[in-house]
């Protein structure tokens, strides 16, 4: 019995995991006010009654849909962050940086998701609800190794809060034109932009290579 329940709960968790997928594609392709659970449901190759099953409305499967994203996002940046612990705070920085530029082009179906949360007015209010706490947490842990930095490196800076604003606006605009405007040289423009920034604003000495993480 205990065999038949692990693979029935295997099973289920395989399916619910293919309609998530299924939610992303399509609002990515149709947005939020034309993802039904029929068009989910025709996508994942399953029944709208598996969907209802495991989800219980649309507004909650665009909830799990948003909170996928954010989690498969989490996970790489706390993988990038505990990956280079050994490494010094700016390379920290850069590392950080690098992987939420990357993340961008490697992931421009997602960009795409939260460009149509952003977009649409209940969208928005769930966004802000549900993503916001998990983008003011990267930008604390951000704040935090700039903080570090100007100490180690012995800067006298009152306005570290317009440094950190600055870089969430360049990071978040490479994101936006990544969406609307995406060009094969996205990733490298956007990162020497960032590198410039910092270098303008660290001038003492030169930014290191951005480690690569194993």
């Amino acid at each position: 019995m205990k065999n038949l329940n692990d693979k029935r709960r295997a099973r289920g968790n395989e399916t619910r995991s293919r309609i998530l997928k299924s939610v992303i594609t399509i609002i990515a392709t149709l947005g939020l006010g034309n993802s039904t659970l029929d068009r989910v449901a025709e996508h994942a190759g399953v029944s709208r009654a598996l969907v209802v099953f495991h989800f219980k409305s649309k507004k909650k499967l665009i909830q799990e849909g948003l909170d996928y994203l954010g989690r498969i996002y989490s996970q790489g940046w706390d993988s990038v962050a505990a990956s280079s612990e050994d490494f010094t705070t700016m390379e920290k920085i850069l590392c950080l940086i690098n992987y939420d530029i990357r993340f961008v082009r490697d992931n421009r179906e997602y960009l795409s998701v939260w460009a149509a949360f952003w977009g649409e007015s209940k969208g928005s209010v769930l966004y802000r609800e549900q993503a916001v706490p998990r983008d003011q947490r990267y930008t604390k842990e951000l704040k935090e190794l700039l903080a570090r930095y100007i100490t180690e490196e012995g800067y006298e800076i009152q306005n570290l809060h317009l440094i950190v604003s600055g870089l969430n606006a360049m990071q978040f605009g490479i994101w936006i034109e990544s969406h609307l405007d995406p060009k094969p040289d996205d990733y490298q423009t956007g990162m020497a932009a960032v590198q410039l920034f910092l270098a303008n604003t660290f001038p003492k000495k030169p930014l290191p290579e951005i480690p690569t993480i194993q």
